[in-house]
């Protein structure tokens, strides 16, 4: 078994600057080592010194090289349970329709991963991946699903937003 660097539940900070190969990876934050490499057979390559991390205010996301990686503190599980209930509180928050409604200038500019799932689950939609879960596809479903839903937003119309919702599911069924 590979000798790691960190451990799961070690606190660390994200260097502020990552290797060209990573500039879309989140950086300068604070993250806790929730799993070893994906391929802990391969060892010898880059792969096997890669960590998936819990990105405060962030969720999950992998994988990371230990050489763009600093200790804080090891052994912050509770820490990462606090994070964790943190991002469900603001997912609820985010995606209960009257917050959605009377924060509807806001959405657009900003839209909330939960708010749009909430406002395409109005329409009938529960998956915005498609069946392949491609990051293209979500966008332009979310897109799509912000475009629809901006008159009702701007004017913070949430019962006309469900009237026009079920008039869609209404006529998606009749098709």
């Amino acid at each position: 078994m590979p000798k790691h660097k960190f451990r799961i539940g070690d606190l660390v900070h994200i260097n502020k600057v990552m290797p060209s190969t990573m500039s879309h990876f989140t950086c300068d934050k604070d993250a806790i080592v929730v799993e070893y490499s994906h391929n802990e057979c391969q060892k010898g390559s880059d792969w096997e010194h890669s960590y998936s991390l819990f990105i405060k205010g962030g969720g999950s996301h992998s994988w990371y090289h230990d050489s763009n990686l600093k200790l804080i503190k090891h052994d912050q599980s509770a820490l990462l349970e606090k994070w964790k209930n943190e991002i469900e509180k603001e997912k609820k928050q985010k995606s209960n329709l009257n917050w959605i409604f009377k924060n509807g200038s806001s959405v657009l500019k900003r839209a909330h991963g939960a708010t749009i799932s909430a406002l395409a689950k109005c329409l009938g939609c529960f998956n915005l991946w498609g069946s392949h879960g491609e990051g293209f596809v979500y966008h332009q479903n979310a897109m799509s699903v912000l475009l629809i839903a901006k008159p009702f937003l701007e004017k913070a119309d949430k019962a006309g937003w469900l009237a026009f919702a079920e008039e869609y599911k209404t006529a998606r069924r009749n098709k």
